[in-house]
């Protein structure tokens, strides 16, 4: 195997004898200057292919540990839900528990009320969610409420829809257009290379599937709401903005609780853009 390019000391992009790249995991291999053959196939942990260049930068943000509970739990689900996952998976459900655990030691613990469909549809996902729980309590030492089960197992169903391609074309032009609102409105530069850009527009394709299969999401979280809205006054008024043009392009009125994820993850994305 080939290490053509470190990304930390542990972590590296790598060409298998194939000549297919992959991102590579093992103590140190990223340490040696590259490009170098690495002979010892023993200090690889774990190799994941087809990895968009956009996650990358998550190896460099989320603690090495999440990583390799994320990897465990996609490959559990591969084996139990026996069903094709998207290859990005480890990685953006790494991201989602990383989220999830920064969220839960804020207090700021999201109610998910779509639990009980999903415990009834999806009852291999919701146990592969509720594993990941008792995983998380074990190995990290963090309680994350029930309802993150659902959540996860989400994360799983969405999943398995972009592999199957069931999910919806997500117009370009609703994409610029609320890209520019969000630029226009904090004065930033949203670089869409990057992986807080990717993360976003999966945020947007999940809000606007809910408005197109008629599910709204009841809101059980009105004093987050107000609290988001009266410590991130700018970040609300941008997602009024946002609420405003769904309403008058897309027909469809987003409640409160709809709101407030957009208000989390366009939090996320000011915040990485100010550094």
């Amino acid at each position: 195997m080939k290490v053509i390019k470190k990304i930390n000391n542990n972590v590296a992009i790598c060409l298998d004898n194939n000549n297919h790249e992959l991102i590579a995991f093992g103590k140190g291999i990223g340490f040696p200057k590259t490009p170098y053959e690495l002979n010892d196939l023993s200090l690889i942990d774990r190799t994941y292919y087809g990895v968009s260049s956009n996650y990358l930068a998550l190896i460099g943000e989320i603690p090495e540990k999440i990583f390799e509970i994320s990897s465990r739990i996609v490959d559990i689900a591969r084996n139990y839900i026996c069903c094709e996952l998207n290859n990005n998976i480890v990685f953006t459900l790494a991201d989602h528990i990383y989220f999830a655990i920064q969220r839960h030691q804020k207090n700021m613990n999201l109610k998910n009320p779509l639990i009980y469909d999903i415990q009834y549809f999806y009852e291999k996902e919701i146990e592969i969610g509720q594993l990941a729980i008792k995983m998380i309590a074990r190995e990290l030492k963090v309680y994350l409420p029930k309802e993150e089960a659902g959540n996860i197992a989400l994360h799983f169903i969405n999943a398995e829809a972009m592999v199957q391609q069931e999910d919806f074309d997500f117009n370009d032009t609703i994409i610029n257009d609320i890209v520019q609102i969000i630029e226009n409105e904090l004065n930033i530069r949203v670089g869409k290379d990057e992986f807080n850009y990717s993360r976003f527009i999966s945020h947007l394709q999940y809000l606007l599937k809910r408005k197109d299969v008629g599910v709204s999401i009841s809101s059980d979280n009105q004093k987050l709401y107000q609290n988001m809205k009266d410590e991130f006054p700018i970040v609300h008024q941008c997602v009024i903005k946002i609420k405003t043009y769904i309403e008058s392009d897309l027909h469809w009125v987003p409640n409160e609780e709809e709101v407030l994820y957009l208000m989390l993850h366009v939090n996320r994305l000011y915040a990485r853009e100010e550094l």
